[in-house]
């Protein structure tokens, strides 16, 4: 089976047209897989409001969030994509966009402020 460079993106827009429709959530979420197992190890959600948080968790969205993170570091880790192993989902709206990216920089990300756009 080979790679689809679009299946990320693609399940990504599933989740935002079912969760975030007529959002105005602005954040990201970091995440990181286990290296040895290549699923979800732990996310921090840095959202614009504590409301925010309490909303999406409250729709199932953060449960479903987790699931496709999970699933995503799977797929990514069997195809030996690059930094397969951590990246920040970026929400601003109803618009879900994903960044694989090395695992020094998303760390260095969790001690940043979130930018408000």
């Amino acid at each position: 089976m080979t790679y689809d460079s679009t299946y990320d993106q693609t399940r990504l827009d599933q989740l935002a047209n079912q969760h975030l429709s007529d959002s105005s959530v602005t954040g990201r979420i970091l995440f990181f897989g286990d290296p040895e197992e290549n699923r979800l190890d732990f996310a921090t959600w840095q959202l614009d409001s504590d409301e925010s948080y309490e909303a999406l968790k409250g729709s199932d969205f953060k449960l479903q969030m987790m699931e496709l993170l999970d699933s995503l570091l799977t797929y990514r880790a069997q195809h030996q994509q690059p930094n397969a192993g951590q990246g920040v989902i970026y929400i601003k709206g109803d618009s879900l966009t994903l960044e694989w990216l090395p695992r020094e920089t998303v760390e260095a990300m969790r001690n940043e402020e979130v930018e408000e756009n």
